[in-house]
């Protein structure tokens, strides 16, 4: 888990080394998968748009492709609204994540993935190295929304972005430049933090945060969840490494080791009358 001066700084180096693939923020932005290597000072950002999701959530997915719209003072989705979206909704090779990690050492990479919401009550859904223990104030969850959205505008030029709807960007130390509140992209929530980044083979979970009220105060308190399936599963994003050789990033809703435990006791009970009835 990072120290939070240190997950403050790979942010602030990884996240503004990075570059946006058109990202589109028109209330709910698409999802951004982000690396970065502290060390050698190389990003690499990633958009998820279109290619390698499932087709259970069509084109041009967002974060309401996940929850939908609905979100009030008193209650924050944290379910998929398409029911039938289950299991591996997300696999596709990382494109040109070759090319970053040449410029670095894999053992350094840090990443995230990220979408947000930028009218009304702010939400967020965002992977978590550690579960948040409390909710974050309104107004954490506000600049958060904000940075990150000043973020994607910031670097959204960079890379294939200009010409690719699922574009892609490796970017150095001098972007740096291009993205003067990176410190605060994607950050702990101030007092209340947790680890939002992971390594390589590093499975992360999903969470959903948002405000109950639009004003950016501290003295009020947003509600958060984990991101689940239509069945209660957990959804987790992962970055492995694929028989091909090349990094992927897969986001999946799999079920609980329990809900397997209890998968396998009753095949065995069922097995088990089976021979029953033979003998």
């Amino acid at each position: 888990m990072f120290k939070t001066k240190l997950l403050v700084a790979a942010l602030a180096l990884g996240m503004s080394a990075t570059a946006s693939a058109r990202f589109t923020v028109t209330g709910n932005s698409e999802f951004a998968f982000s690396a970065w290597d502290a060390a050698a000072q190389v990003g690499y950002t990633y958009d998820l748009e279109d290619i390698g999701f499932n087709a259970a959530f069509g084109s041009d997915v967002r974060m309401n492709s996940f929850i939908g719209t609905s979100h009030t003072t008193s209650a924050l989705n944290t379910s998929l609204v398409n029911a039938a979206a289950t299991g591996v909704l997300f696999d596709i090779a990382l494109p040109s994540f070759s090319e970053f990690l040449s410029q670095g050492n894999a053992a350094n990479v840090s990443w995230n993935l990220v979408s947000i919401d930028v009218s009304g009550l702010k939400r967020i859904i965002q992977t978590v190295a550690t579960a948040p223990v409390a909710a974050q104030t309104n107004k954490q969850i506000h600049e958060a929304s904000a940075a990150t959205d000043q973020y994607f505008g910031a670097v959204s030029a960079k890379g294939t972005h200009a010409t690719a709807d699922d574009g892609v960007a490796v970017t150095v130390a001098a972007d740096l430049t291009a993205y003067a509140g990176a410190a605060t992209f994607g950050g702990n929530f101030g007092s209340k933090g947790y680890a939002n980044s992971g390594s390589l083979d590093d499975t992360l979970d999903m969470f959903v945060f948002g405000q109950t009220n639009t004003g950016a105060t501290n003295s009020a308190a947003g509600k958060f969840g984990q991101l689940l399936d239509a069945s209660g599963n957990a959804l987790t994003a992962k970055v492995y490494m694929a028989d091909s050789g090349m990094y992927h990033l897969q986001i999946s809703a799999v079920p609980e080791p329990e809900t397997y435990a209890m998968l396998l006791a009753g095949l065995g009970l069922i097995g088990a009358a089976a021979r029953r009835r033979r003998a």
